[in-house]
């Protein structure tokens, strides 16, 4: 006769069979490409038998008055210290909240980080670490392993520590070496592990100076959609949809901002404009059939052609956007798993991309469509009129792109690749219970030369030691109330 199980050995398996899920956030919904692929990726964790509860900041109530005033102060600082390089989000470690007490979490088995700036940073994540909860921080954008920017720009310094950065003027430069330092600390010796989407963004974290050999892992676990919603469509019917004419040739333009220069929207159009002037060379009047359509917050304008915006739209305006189009086009300079790639592919529109970030392993050169150099302008150009030339070319990469799709993007198979991930954490939970998380190192002392070079003439140095003085004390504490 089978003995039965104590409770906590019970619990314990059914744990790791149906493991309960707290998954965090800054924003959840349709708040940018982050929220989107999370909200995904729980509704499939759901369908798939999963427990998923789901904590992001637009849940708890207003922050105090005088803590606002000082976020704002710092957003408002690092905005107008930055430089050319980028205009892509930068972001300090303050505020940030104490989760690690909260309801959510202390009933969860596993606890899934996303995106999370402004919400949690790195010494809030070693206390849940220490909580004994096994912790898998899912990368969206590059913020977990910098000094504060969400896309390096080019620059290499996240894996040497992030000094004098180049995305901030002179007087705000040696922040990000200080906030890495202090995301290097807390997270050191701390078992944790990293799921990237891409490989690219899985071999940067893992050159990072955050990332620390001995504790951290890193999986690569690609983002997935729904299927059965992002398909192909009858094209003709999309199109009296969006008040488009049926004939012609269209190419889609889309992100959640068309202005931010990473997405290099700007060279999009002159690969646009180019590709029209050829056409007309070759063809006169009749390159007037090509179109544009777009999305996003801003406006896109290219001279010559017709353009269709349609403005900030949701996931079902983006599927008859596709299913109207013929290609997809995407000049970005960094990029990780872009959405919008996903879910071009998935409606069986090609894809133009360049070779940057998690790009190429999306598109095979040629096959599901075409990659061209970072702001190769003549190269993109060239592929679009290759494909208004050869309709035959573009309908046989339309059906790989769809096979691409099905094959490696499918929501279910990422939700199970997820709860395969915590059932074996969970199964290793015991010996890291054994092994508690040591106290963070403490900071090195800074010399004179140094503070001076760090705080001298900084306009964040008041704002951030009141904002972090307001943190001690109970009315204004940034926690689970």
């Amino acid at each position: 006769m089978t003995r039965p199980l104590p409770p906590s050995d019970r619990r314990r398996v059914e744990s790791r069979e149906r493991p309960r899920l707290a998954c965090l956030a800054t924003h959840a919904g349709q708040a940018g490409g982050a929220a989107i692929a999370m909200r995904r990726l729980v509704t499939a964790l759901r369908e798939s038998g999963g427990h998923v509860a789901v904590l992001s900041g637009d849940d708890f109530q207003a922050a105090p008055a005088a803590r606002r005033r000082l976020e704002r102060r710092v957003r408002r600082a690092i905005r107008r210290a930055r430089t050319p390089l980028s205009n892509t989000l930068f972001t300090s470690d303050w505020p940030a909240r104490r989760l690690a007490a909260h309801p959510l979490v202390t009933g969860a088995d596993v606890v899934n980080l996303h995106w999370v700036a402004g919400l949690l940073n790195a010494a809030g994540i070693r206390e849940i670490v220490a909580s004994g909860r096994p912790v898998i921080w899912t990368l969206h954008d590059m913020r977990p392993f910098t000094g504060g920017c969400h896309y390096a720009g080019g620059c290499t310094g996240f894996a040497s520590g992030c000094h004098a950065c180049p995305q901030l003027a002179t007087r705000l430069a040696a922040m990000p070496a200080r906030v890495a330092a202090r995301g290097r600390r807390a997270l050191a010796g701390i078992p944790l592990t990293f799921v990237s989407p891409s490989r690219w963004l899985a071999r940067e974290v893992a050159r990072s100076t955050v990332f620390d050999r001995t504790c951290h892992a890193v999986r690569v676990i690609p983002n997935g959609l729904d299927l059965a919603h992002f398909a192909p469509g009858p094209r003709a019917a999309a199109r009296r949809r969006l008040g488009l004419p049926e004939a012609g040739f269209a190419i889609l333009l889309g992100s959640v901002s068309l202005a931010e220069r990473r997405k290099a929207m700007a060279v999009a159009a002159g690969a646009v404009s180019h590709a029209a002037d050829e056409l007309r060379h070759r063809f006169g009047k009749a390159a007037a059939s090509l179109q544009v359509i777009t999305y996003g917050a801003g406006q896109l304008e290219i001279p010559g052609v017709a353009c269709r915006h349609l403005g900030s739209v949701g996931e079902a305006e983006v599927a008859v956007a596709l299913q109207a189009s013929d290609l997809h086009l995407t000049m970005a300079r960094e990029d990780n798993l872009p959405n919008t790639v996903m879910e071009a592919l998935a409606c069986g529109c090609p894809v133009i991309a360049t070779t940057a970030g998690g790009h190429p392993e999306m598109v095979t050169d040629g096959c599901e469509g075409w990659l061209v150099g970072i702001d190769d302008v003549a190269g993109a150009a060239a592929a679009v009129v290759r494909l208004v030339e050869q309709p035959a070319l573009r309908a046989a990469a339309a059906e790989r792109a769809r096979r691409r799709a099905e094959a490696e993007w499918d929501a279910t198979v990422q939700a199970r690749r997820y709860l395969d991930l915590a059932a074996e954490l969970l199964a290793g939970s015991g010996s890291r219970a054994a092994n508690p998380v040591p106290p963070p190192v403490a900071p090195a002392a800074l010399t004179p030369a140094a503070a001076v070079a760090v705080h001298a003439g900084s306009p964040l140095r008041g704002p951030l030691r009141r904002l972090r003085r307001l943190t001690r004390f109970p009315r204004f504490s940034l926690g689970t109330n």
